[in-house]
Formats: structure tokens, sequence, C-alpha cells
């Protein structure tokens, strides 16, 4: 599966419940099944649900295979989920999922934040290392039916090949409580970096926004970020901004990799918990 697939393709390829099974189970346990609980590798296996249940054969602990995976819970069929995985990596929308996979729009909301918070993990644990930029941009929320747009501050950065390239790209947006006369304040850098740049990092940063020319290819790409969630979601509250921006991060470093995004992303949905809904709702960025 390590190829670029068409949509066709990649539906054709995982057209059941069982092809879908067995991806996710290599997924989750590529050297065999691994009690969550007490370690052993030994199972015996329940057909008699949708899903196989897996019994530990030395501490009983029983578990779906979908536990501890994005699909826990779900009722929506693993078909779809494979179909929506591959689609949200090519950047689809929940209104083209809901069209695509045939589920109401509430579902496919439900599903696309789902993948948006296993990704969002994902950047969690990877922290931006090596040669590191970093500065201060702006995104605007732009009205639906006005042409003016509130702009707000945010925080970019990227860590930079031997050729200039960017690899890895962090965005955030600044809460209002890390702004001084509306500029980003040192100790929002300060998170920022504890957060998202690894300690050992070689860091350049620019505060401000007069001095932005020595960035210019990580501030194109915060303001295409901005454009891309005026243009297809006419722009993101504070409260899923930050789900959004990682999204568009993580296909970003796709762009230049052969292994294609959806292969990774269909890996990290099998080995990374759900969000909660009642979480979901309640998230701040």
């Amino acid at each position: 599966m390590e190829v670029h697939l068409s949509f066709d393709d990649y539906c054709r390829h995982y057209a059941t419940e069982e092809s879908c099974a067995e991806k996710i189970y290599r997924e989750k346990w590529p050297y065999g099944y691994h009690c969550p609980v007490c370690g052993h590798n030994e199972a015996s296996v329940i057909r008699t649900r949708r899903l196989p249940l897996y019994e530990c054969r030395k501490c009983r602990h029983q578990a779906s295979l979908t536990t501890r995976t994005v699909m826990e819970k779900s009722k929506t069929s693993l078909v779809k989920w494979f179909q929506a995985i591959y689609l949200l990596s090519h950047g689809a929308t929940a209104m083209q999922l809901s069209h695509s996979i045939k589920v109401t729009y509430k579902t496919a909301w439900l599903i696309a934040h789902k993948i948006r918070h296993a990704i969002k993990q994902l950047i969690a644990e990877t922290p931006l290392t090596g040669d590191v930029r970093l500065l201060e941009s702006r995104y605007g929320i732009t009205e639906r039916f006005h042409t003016w747009a509130v702009h707000r501050p945010m925080i970019a950065a990227a860590s930079i090949a031997e050729d200039g390239r960017m690899n890895h790209v962090r965005m955030e947006g600044v809460a209002a409580g890390h702004l001084f006369r509306g500029l980003v304040t040192k100790e929002a850098f300060h998170q920022f970096i504890h957060r998202h740049i690894a300690a050992d990092a070689d860091i350049t940063a620019t505060a401000g926004l007069h001095h932005i020319a020595r960035h210019k290819p990580l501030f194109r790409f915060s303001l295409d970020a901005n454009r891309w969630m005026n243009r297809i979601y006419f722009g993101i509250g504070p409260k899923h901004l930050k789900s959004y921006l990682d999204e568009y991060c993580y296909r970003h470093q796709f762009d230049s990799q052969e292994e294609p995004s959806f292969t990774d992303l269909l890996h990290q949905c099998a080995i990374r918990p759900a969000i909660p809904y009642r979480q979901l709702i309640l998230t701040a960025s």
C-alpha cells in the first residue's frame, strides 16, 4: 500500500469490513497481538460481533479491534471510515465527506474532527528540530456575506532543510491574553517554543510584522493557510482553529515525500484514541 492510489482504487482495495479490519490489525499490532493491560501476546478471538473481540489468554481482558483507535465505539462501518481517512488526507470537508461516503453531515463532521484529533496528537508528540524559523503572522475570519475580515495574531514556525525547503510547519492562534497592543508577547512565543520546538533546535525568531521578509516562504505558507480556511470554510473560529491548522501543516509535510499522506494518516487513526464527543464540542484552541 506504499503507493499513490486513486480514490477508486483505494475503495476497491478496502471494499469490505474484513479487509479494513485486517489493515487495522496490522497497523495496531504490527508484531502480533499485544494485550494493553498485561502485555501478553496471545488472545482468543470472539467473532460473534460485528468486529472481532480479542480476549487475552493471560488476564482475560477483552478489547475490540477498534479499542483505542479513532473508530472506537463508532456505528459507522470501517469501509466508510477508511474512505473518510483517504478523502480528508486530500483536504475534503465534512460536507464533501457526507456526500461521498453517504452519511449525515453531523456524522461526517464528527468523523473529520476525530481524524483531525489523531493528527493533533501526532503533532503534539513531534517537536520541530534542527534549523527552525519562527515568526508572527495573522489570520483573518472573513464573513460569508461581507468583504471585511477580522485579523488576529498567529505564530508560525518551520524546520528548514539544507536546501532551504520547509520540512515541517507548526501554527497556532494567539489568545487575547498573550497580546500587548495587538502584538504577540514574548511569553506567547516562549510557550509556543516549549510546546512545538525541541530544546536543542537552532531557532531564528522574528517578532512583529515588520521583518517578515526574512522568512518569506513561512509567511506565505501562513497566508496560504488563511486563504484556504476562508475559501473553504469562510473562516474558522478560535474553538477549532488549531485542529484545522494542524491538518494543513500535516498535509504539507507529504508534498515532497514518496509516502502518500493517507498511508500515514490511516496508521495514526489506528493507533490513537478517539476524542469523546463531549470533549470535542467543549474544546478550545
